[in-house]
């Protein structure tokens, strides 16, 4: 029976991040278990790319903010392509004080990330369709931008034994550890299992014997325009809070999303065909130019998210050598860097560059 140090189940952004930071805290036998055929099926290749690190939770601020030092200036090797473009981000508040968009400068600006501001004119230069938005306050975050998803995963993934296809049956386990994981091929003797399944983290997780930590997937739809002569790539991301739309450059035209979360169960989720309709309905309020935006394809994933909103990253408290990397509430392209770089301190007991008390999965028991 083959042995590994480490197998994680799911390689997308949160289990292809943590194997790479493990083989930088020397751990090398690590094996990374995909259920589908390519890694990045689910959120992690369906996402709109956006690094935003003006957040509601302080906590997913700090690692977004770490995260994106690390895409603007990879260690050597990581990536032979261009990982970031700063474009920038506005959000926008339909009063003259938002207090949501004084919670997001706030806890951006606690974890180091410029952010300020801007009069309505600047927001309008930044993206003119925003002309006649019946905006009335403007958060600008210069720093943020545009990650290359696909290059960002295949980079986390280069160097790692991964197996596609490979769906887990169960588990083995002995004085309450786990000592195997089974699959269809046999068993996977291991010292140490990582959850990094998205949307299925919390069926593995009761498989294990674990902990039933309550994750739950919730829908959101992207839409993308096609070419349209008019768009400008280098326009930041605009996000308007009510009603919650957004909309960023990509291929010639935008990528837009008209923000919905409707609750489904793993899996690939259907593209629900009045989903166009939602984004126009939200658009023709907050961004009346946009309303009219034509619609060339769309597509759905599933974002996961825990009851208080926080991730769920740490040690199970009944099964103590399975680990928790998941709900991370769509963020876990934006965060990926910082959160597998703490998921792999955690787990080979090197000092965490934060408290991560507040995402353990204990304090769901």
């Amino acid at each position: 029976m083959e042995r590994y140090d480490v197998v994680i189940i799911g390689a997308g952004f949160a289990g292809a991040a943590t194997a790479w930071w493990l083989r930088r805290f020397g751990v090398d036998s690590v094996l990374l278990l995909e259920q589908e055929q390519v890694p990045g099926a689910h959120a992690s290749g369906k996402n709109a790319g956006m690094a935003r690190q003006a957040v509601p939770e302080p906590i997913q601020c700090l690692l977004a903010a770490r995260s994106v030092s690390f895409f603007k200036a990879p260690p050597d090797g990581f990536t032979e392509t261009p990982l970031f473009a700063e474009n920038g981000g506005v959000f926008l508040g339909p009063e003259p004080e938002d207090p949501r968009l004084e919670q997001l400068r706030h806890n951006a600006m606690a974890a180091g990330v410029f952010t300020y501001f801007g009069e309505r004119l600047e927001a309008i230069e930044r993206a003119p369709i925003l002309q006649d938005a019946p905006f009335h306050s403007a958060l600008i975050c210069p720093t943020d931008g545009l990650v290359d998803i696909h290059s960002l995963l295949s980079a986390f993934l280069r160097g790692s034994a991964l197996r596609t296809g490979v769906r887990v049956q169960g588990f083995e386990s002995s004085e309450g550890r786990l000592t195997a994981v089974k699959t269809r091929d046999g068993s996977i003797r291991c010292e140490r299992v990582v959850l990094a399944a998205g949307a299925w983290s919390r069926q593995l997780g009761t498989l294990a014997g674990g902990l039933p930590v309550p994750v739950t997937p919730r829908r959101r739809h992207l839409i993308h325009s096609g070419p349209i002569p008019w768009a400008d790539p280098l326009w930041p991301y605009v996000w308007c809070l009510n009603p919650e739309v957004y909309f960023r450059p990509e291929s010639g035209g935008f990528l837009l999303s008209p923000c919905d979360e409707a609750v489904f169960e793993p899996g690939s989720p259907p593209t629900d065909p009045e989903a166009p309709l939602w984004l126009a309905s939200r658009l023709s309020e907050a961004v009346p130019r946009m309303s009219s935006i034509p619609v060339a394809r769309s597509w759905s994933e599933l974002r996961c998210f825990t009851p208080d909103g926080e991730f769920c990253i740490g040690p199970d408290p009944m099964r103590p050598n399975l680990f928790w990397v998941c709900g991370l509430g769509g963020h876990g392209m934006t965060t990926s860097a910082a959160v597998g770089e703490l998921a792999a301190q955690l787990i080979t007991g090197a000092d965490p560059f934060m408290d991560p008390a507040p995402m353990a999965p204990g304090r769901f028991a």
